[in-house]
């Protein structure tokens, strides 16, 4: 079986966090099939974009075809899928020389609507994965809408990482039969469970005390402010944010403002590989975001022994549904979170029950599930079971120009 993969959500140079979910389901399917990658790079987003500093460039990937591509900012956002596969036609039609079965496109606008022009073309079934904000709030715009129902529509499958994620994708139109659930992993080797006063030496951090970690990008929809002033409310918690992103200097201000800039460490970007002392190094993972996809930060915590205190939003309350895993909270303004973070860290948690709730999302079960998916479409098995959810019946850097010939 030939994959070729299509998603501007993938690790760059500036940015080796972007999308690497994405990348790590790339390698795990690459493990028993053959796969190809198209990662279109936001040409405007890269020459703005900071140096990830210590993160250093992605490490080489011989099946990784690249190329950049340009859209209007703030306007015609209806043809973003047009012009995206415009520009990264010759980075495709070079992949699909491998002679893919199918196409399997990452984030539904404009990635999905410019595979399924560039699938269409080529004559191949396509899958489009919807992720989160490309549902909740892309396909909220009038100019988007469209264009993201029509490339749903087309495509053979559409597989959502949560089952709120495909309710709503049920509701712009989608055949529910075609929507299929299937979270994100988590790569169990690169989080383990570890000691938390190590951890906390490694990242010279002080050895006593309770201590939050929140890990994601520093932009509105993470609601990070609602977290800084949630931290206000709780004397004697320190927090260490590692990410960046657009809202960086207006999070250190309020940090000052709230008067918690001393229990509060801005890590800045770190390396996925990185990651783990931060997680392993926390009495507490909190997310206070508007919404979410499938975060996976939260398996990345788990596996690491660490407890979740997240809003209900999303597929949060999907991926802390077992009992035991962590704290959710109605709202994630800052006295409900603060109350939620209280609890927390009031009382004992099963380290390795934590640990064992991530492994059933381990990227090799998740490789599977895909791989029974792609041979569905493709004919090759019979259909897997449903699964039932609340809303919707579901199964389990050379820059290359455009190309508008045949464009469709």
């Amino acid at each position: 079986m030939r994959i070729l993969f299509y998603s501007s959500l993938y690790p760059t140079a500036k940015n080796p966090v972007h999308g690497i979910f994405v990348r790590e389901l790339a390698r795990e399917v690459a493990r028993l099939a053959e796969v190809r990658v198209v990662a279109p790079e936001n040409g405007l987003r890269s020459l703005l974009a900071r140096p990830a500093g210590t993160a250093g460039p992605p490490r080489p990937e011989a099946h990784v075809d690249r190329c950049r591509f340009w859209t209007v900012p703030k306007l015609f956002k209806h043809l973003d899928g047009r012009l995206l596969a415009a520009w990264s036609r010759g980075a495709f039609e070079r992949a699909a020389g491998f002679e893919p079965d199918l196409v399997h496109a990452h984030y539904a606008y404009p990635d999905g609507a410019a595979a399924a022009r560039l699938a269409a073309g080529a004559g191949l079934p396509l899958v489009v994965t919807c992720h989160g904000s490309d549902i909740h709030v892309l396909a909220r715009d009038p100019a988007r809408r469209g264009p993201i129902a029509a490339a749903l529509g087309q495509a053979a499958a559409v597989v959502a990482v949560s089952r709120d994620l495909a309710g709503r994708i049920a509701e712009l139109g989608v055949d529910p039969g075609r929507i299929h659930h299937i979270p994100n992993g988590v790569d169990l080797s690169r989080f383990p469970l570890a000691g938390k006063a190590a951890a906390r030496r490694a990242l010279g951090l002080a050895e006593d005390g309770p201590l939050l970690v929140a890990v994601g990008r520093l932009e509105p929809v993470k609601g990070y402010d609602r977290l800084l002033r949630a931290l206000a409310l709780l004397p004697g918690v320190r927090l260490v944010l590692a990410g960046d992103g657009s809202l960086g200097q207006a999070l250190a201000r309020l940090a000052r403002e709230c008067g918690i800039s001393g229990r509060v460490r801005f890590a800045g970007a770190v390396p996925h590989e990185a990651l783990a002392p931060y997680y392993q190094a926390a009495d507490a993972l909190v997310l206070a975001s508007h919404s979410e996809g499938w975060p996976t930060v939260i398996h990345e915590g788990l596996a690491c022994g660490t407890p979740v205190v997240a809003p209900a939003v999303g597929g949060i309350p999907e991926a802390l549904a077992e009992p035991g895993l962590g704290v959710l909270v109605a709202s994630a303004e800052p006295a409900p979170l603060a109350e939620g973070i209280r609890q927390a860290l009031a009382r004992p948690w099963d380290a390795a029950a934590l640990r064992r709730a991530a492994e059933a999302h381990g990227w090799s079960a998740v490789a599977g599930r895909h791989l029974a998916l792609y041979a569905e479409v493709l004919g090759l098995s019979p259909s897997p079971e449903k699964e039932v959810s609340p809303h919707v019946a579901v199964a389990p850097d050379p820059a290359c120009g455009p190309r508008t010939a045949s464009a469709r």
